[in-house]
């Protein structure tokens, strides 16, 4: 396994292969590049090719989630933002992400712990199609 440190640096992980308190330390850690932006980062339960994905960010109380599987994109059904919103990789690369994509930032950890837990779809977060 990566150290904390190295963790934090990431911007991908295989929750399969890193503990779900080290990916969500890395998460609450990472600083935004500026004000009102936010930090994502994608989840994958494994290595295969076409292994669903979450992609997970946090900015400030707000968070953002969007799950990839079999080329279907579902956010949340109660995501909240009529505009894509500022989402930044930990190296700047900049990834807004979809209007409705927006929930509590507790939400979104909540969600993360599930996805390293049970290695699939966050099954308490409802979803809608984007």
């Amino acid at each position: 396994m990566a150290s904390i440190e190295d963790a934090r640096r990431r911007t991908g992980y295989d929750v399969t292969e890193t503990a779900a308190d080290d990916v969500l330390s890395a998460l609450r850690a990472a600083a935004p590049p500026m004000p009102d932006a936010g930090v994502v980062w994608w989840l994958y339960a494994g290595r295969k090719p076409r292994t669903p994905y979450l992609v997970a960010g946090l900015r400030g109380t707000r968070g953002s989630l969007v799950w990839h599987e079999n080329g279907e994109v579902l956010l949340p059904a109660d995501g909240a933002g009529e505009e894509p919103v500022d989402y930044f990789s930990l190296q700047g690369a900049h990834f807004p992400q979809p209007s409705g994509s927006e929930i509590s930032a507790e939400e979104v950890l909540r969600a993360v712990r599930e996805l390293c837990e049970s290695r699939s779809r966050p099954a308490g977060v409802c979803w809608k199609p984007a």
